[in-house]
């Protein structure tokens, strides 16, 4: 066989491929120290544009689900509010059917002084009702609420309210007296005014409180509809987001096992080298034997 002093081709095949493995191994340490198999752009270019692409939007549907719990209670707070209203009128109708009763021709002012008092009632139900500081129910002009449950562009829910108005003692009623003077509930363009000071008038008052009772109803009917469909939309947008972190887990996490499976046999590899390089290293002072 040949044998050289000036270069060692065994030691430097040994140290490169001891070199290759020490790489190696320093990633597999830092994979198993991470949890990552990607930690940088360098370990797997598409993987980590992948896996960011997949993390921002589930991070989006995140946010979009709390979006829509603040939707759920806007709309909570909408039912809640015109419950409360649909329980005011309840009692506006007793005391219109009261009032349309003939004997109560003397006490008729007064029921519809308190009939005003619960109209006002419901005018500060729509004036106070709202939601970190936004009205829900306005008097010039519908509320609209953008609600954006999605991760992308254009995903949106718009909830309108209806435009609402109460004012008693708003028209004029039979009599003239203090009292005497009817309310005015307005729902869009429709008003419904509240008169018991005659018989006809509270018997024809309690057509209208019906008629009221029906316009609130729609309008909680409304804000139910929209829970449903926000409810629903969080459900699918939650499906969703843990469906896309699981796309992301498979692509940017390590697998644990496989890789201190693999970390080991990088161990014994790096011993190995070692054990090699000193050896190969040994090789060259056979030369000595030539010299004696």
């Amino acid at each position: 066989m040949a044998m050289r002093i000036n270069y060692n081709y065994s030691s430097d095949f040994t140290l490169v491929n001891l070199n290759r493995t020490e790489s190696a191994l320093n990633k597999s340490l830092e994979r198993l120290s991470t949890g990552f198999r990607i930690n940088r752009a360098a370990d797997d270019a598409a993987g980590y544009f992948i896996a960011d692409q997949l993390r921002t939007y589930a991070l989006s549907l995140e946010q979009g689900t709390r979006n829509a719990n603040d939707g759920i209670s806007i709309s909570q707070i909408a039912q809640g509010a015109l419950k409360e209203v649909y329980d005011i009128l309840n009692d506006i109708k007793k005391k219109a059917i009261q009032a349309a009763n003939s004997s109560d021709d003397t006490s008729r002012n007064q029921i519809q002084q308190d009939i005003n008092k619960l109209v006002d009632a419901i005018s500060k139900i729509f004036k106070d009702t709202e939601f970190n500081g936004l009205k829900l129910f306005k008097s010039d002009e519908s509320a609209t609420f953008t609600i954006h449950y999605g991760g992308r562009k254009d995903q949106y829910l718009e909830m309108t309210t209806a435009t609402v108005g109460a004012q008693s003692e708003a028209v004029t009623g039979v009599g003239g007296s203090t009292f005497n003077k009817a309310s005015l509930v307005t729902i869009d363009t429709t008003g419904y005014c509240i008169d018991v000071t005659s018989v006809s008038a509270a018997n024809a008052t309690v057509s209208t409180v019906d008629a009221l009772i029906k316009a609130v109803d729609d309008m909680a009917a409304k804000f139910g509809s929209y829970q449903i469909e926000l409810e629903k939309i969080i459900s699918n947008n939650e499906t969703s987001r843990v469906n896309t972190q699981e796309a992301e887990s498979r692509i940017r996490n390590v697998d644990m096992a496989n890789e201190m499976a693999n970390f080991t046999k990088l161990q014994i590899l790096m011993q190995s080298g070692t054990a090699m390089l000193a050896q190969a290293n040994a090789k060259n002072q056979l030369v000595l034997q030539l010299l004696r």
